[in-house]
């Protein structure tokens, strides 16, 4: 198990999965899945929350100076600019070349933290079959679940390609 999923499991232990949860602006469910190694969704972002508030792992913000790395994050996907000038900072400094932002300058929204570039086929089905805990039908759900999104993903990535 990774040390962080170790860090992770602890915290929930000790303070229970709402009060982590609720710290690191996740669900309890998604708490549970983590530690559970069983969550299917973006791991190197609740890592990355679970470095910040737990282990200690900080960034140096232009705006605030340094900061741990979950609260960072939180600022980055933060949109509401009204009421506070610090907010206009951070959403301005977030979108417009901060090192530690996910946010390419005059983006909306963070582009996914980097994956493998290739598709691990064998991957996926070793942590769809995790998921679908010997259940013949969800894992049929889920099969075709991931098949449709395989086949959004290539029709988008086919639309970007230069016509020749």
């Amino acid at each position: 198990m990774s040390n962080w999923i170790e860090v992770l499991a602890e915290q929930a232990k000790q303070h229970g999965q709402k009060a982590v949860a609720d710290k690191l602006g996740l669900s309890r469910t998604t708490i549970s899945q983590v530690i559970n190694r069983k969550y299917p969704g973006d791991l190197a972002r609740v890592q990355a929350l679970v470095e910040g508030a737990y282990m200690d792992k900080a960034v140096a913000c232009p705006v605030l100076g340094c900061l741990p790395l979950n609260e960072c994050l939180i600022h980055q996907a933060n949109k509401r600019t009204t009421g506070s000038p610090i907010r206009i900072k951070l959403y301005r400094a977030c979108r417009s070349g901060c090192p530690n932002s996910l946010y390419h300058p005059g983006s909306e929204s963070p582009p996914a933290l980097p994956t493998t570039r290739h598709y691990d086929a064998q991957g996926v089905i070793r942590r769809l079959t995790r998921q679908a805990d010997g259940d013949k039908a969800v894992l049929i759900d889920l099969l075709k679940a991931e098949l449709l999104a395989l086949g959004t993903k290539h029709n988008r990535h086919l639309k970007q390609e230069p016509q020749s």
